[in-house]
């Protein structure tokens, strides 16, 4: 995926469908895995986040 061609997990999962050639469809799923996992990081911090500001200046171990 070009930088400046950013796109969601829905439209590369269209694209994956489509995909006629074997290599192109191997990019799409690279691309997929990497918007999943970023996705994933961006949830896990927003959690992370909401917790710490639920309990301000509580000690967690």
């Amino acid at each position: 995926m070009a930088e400046g061609n950013h796109k969601n997990w829905r439209e590369l999962c269209s694209a994956a469908l489509e995909a006629r050639d074997p290599d192109e469809l191997l990019t799409i799923v690279q691309d997929l895995k990497k918007v999943l996992k970023c996705e994933e990081q961006v949830r896990r911090d927003f959690r992370e986040a909401t917790r710490a500001n639920k309990f301000p200046g509580e000690i967690r171990y």
